[in-house]
């Protein structure tokens, strides 16, 4: 790479948080493979003329490139702009920042669970290189993987998972009679560690239920610094990607665990729909431990608890 042009988009690309490795031969140029830890896209450089080609599936990451092959063809360097604030993620999120998720919320059983990363240029290429992606589009056995690489690669101090454990989950939620605002709360404090030890100012999350406002007013109570609410933000950060595998990772050994602690054979089951297990698991806890001892486990906020609360008085 001995032009100064290539160099110099080679170095955009890489500001972008993207990641490149050499393509095939091609006549009188050279090719590179771009990818965003999503999609791929193709650049061909052809130095003679100081003209780029980007190939690959439409994308949020190939029309970034086009932008910056473009401002590279008229002699000016400079990466794809950022979208910023409470609006659909669009392109990918560069530069240092913190991301945020939960686990657990819709389901009966196991904890709350909120986790903040936070991420630079470095981590995120090493993130996107290893396949750190919504936890949504992993499967249940690679997700441990990736989130033992999102430790390895994101240092202890820049990364945090609160658990609120059923018993903790349910007084607070019966001081504030709301999930979203518990969540809220959650979400302030388990940033303000990661914030504090990595002086990160700008920090991203998901689209937050339907108020906005809730969780700007618990950031604002906590001295934090506004969060940027986006829908689909895991699409556009890699940090709230890996906020996210590492509360479902956790997420699911907590159900193991609490499955164990209950005494089934299994662990405790997920989500709110399988009524047939759910039920099965609460009964099984309720002739076991009773009524108290089903709060140890399940989030007793969800009507159809209550109702089996009931029929078991």
């Amino acid at each position: 790479m001995e032009d100064q042009r290539l160099t110099a988009l080679v170095r955009g690309i890489e500001g972008a948080a993207w990641a490149w490795r050499p393509g095939k031969p091609i006549p009188h140029g050279t090719q590179l493979i771009i990818s965003d830890g999503a999609q791929e896209a193709t650049l061909d450089f052809y130095p003679k003329h100081g003209r780029c080609v980007v190939g690959g599936t439409e994308s949020p990451l190939r029309r970034g490139l086009s932008q910056m092959a473009a401002a590279q063809d008229q002699g000016i360097a400079r990466t794809p702009v950022t979208p910023r604030a409470t609006k659909a993620a669009s392109a990918l999120i560069t530069g240092a920042h913190i991301g945020m998720d939960e686990s657990g919320k819709g389901d009966w059983y196991g904890p709350l669970i909120v986790a903040a990363v936070y991420v630079d240029s470095q981590t995120v290429v090493a993130l996107q290189r290893g396949g750190v992606r919504d936890s949504k589009e992993l499967d249940g056995g690679s997700l441990p993987q990736i989130a033992a690489l999102v430790e390895r690669v994101v240092p202890e101090s820049a990364r945090r998972v609160t658990v609120l454990d059923p018993e903790v989950y349910n007084r607070r939620y019966a001081g504030l009679g709301n999930i979203n605002l518990l969540l809220a709360e959650l979400y302030a404090e388990t940033v303000a560690s990661v914030r504090e030890s990595t002086g990160c100012e700008r920090i991203v999350c998901d689209q937050f239920a339907q108020r906005a406002d809730r969780l700007e007013r618990s950031f604002a109570s906590a001295g934090l610094p506004r969060p940027e609410q986006m829908h689909h933000a895991e699409a556009a950060s890699v940090a709230v990607a890996a906020a996210s595998v590492l509360a479902s990772a956790r997420f699911g050994v907590e159900l193991v665990r609490l499955g164990a602690l209950a005494g089934l054979r299994g662990q405790l089951p997920a989500g709110a729909s399988a009524v047939r297990a759910l039920k099965a698991a609460a009964q099984h806890i309720l002739a076991r431990e009773g009524r108290e001892g089903l709060g140890r486990y399940a989030k007793l906020n969800f009507n159809p608890v209550q109702e089996l609360i009931a029929d078991s008085r």
